[in-house]
């Protein structure tokens, strides 16, 4: 039986380890949201800089559209500079920065139950009407909107699920949000 909801919420993070955008709508294409973690910053070799070795990523704010991402750097400062990373520079990054699937789903309950981990990094946040487990959402689609998503899998750190994109298309706040169990079990 499927479970009913909304979309509360759209995540876009053009930039791996930066801040993000909380736009109303966004176009999800096969390989996600539009300009999610196409972007990264990377030294003078092409290495992407990820947050963990490199904290200062964090405040950085991201400025311009998704597709085209401008960083501001605190102070003014050039970004090799402030990083104390020589070379380092805003870059595309072929295939994307993302190291899982497509798009991080969330619901609310899970965001909100104890031991979530940091789910503010989600690509859509839902909130569903007696949901099932976290563990029953593999297998199962995702309808938001004309959008479809297969969930593939449990995020190790933090909350929700991953899912690939089966039917493209754009998604509001505010959209209808369907959960369909799979066949599985």
């Amino acid at each position: 039986m499927s479970v009913t909801g909304t979309l509360r919420e759209i995540g876009v993070f053009p930039v791996k380890s930066t801040g993000g955008l909380s736009p109303t709508s966004t176009t999800i294409g096969p390989d996600g949201l539009t300009g999610d973690r196409a972007h990264a910053v990377v030294d003078a070799a092409g290495t992407v800089l990820r947050a963990k070795h490199h904290p200062a990523l964090s405040g950085l704010r991201l400025t311009g559209p998704a597709h085209s991402p401008r960083l501001q750097v605190p102070g003014g400062v050039p970004l090799d500079r402030f990083l104390g990373v020589p070379g380092a520079h805003l870059a595309p990054v072929a295939g994307g920065a993302r190291q899982v699937e497509a798009v991080h789903l969330v619901s609310l309950r899970q965001r909100l139950a104890p031991g979530a981990g940091d789910t503010s990094r989600a690509n859509l946040v839902v909130e569903l009407q007696d949901e099932p487990d976290v563990a029953d959402w593999v297998g199962a689609t995702c309808r938001v909107g004309p959008v479809e998503l297969e969930v593939v899998g449990v995020p190790r750190h933090c909350a929700g699920v991953f899912a690939r994109v089966r039917t493209p298309g754009t998604v509001h706040v505010g959209d209808v949000a369907e959960l369909v169990p799979g066949t599985h079990g």
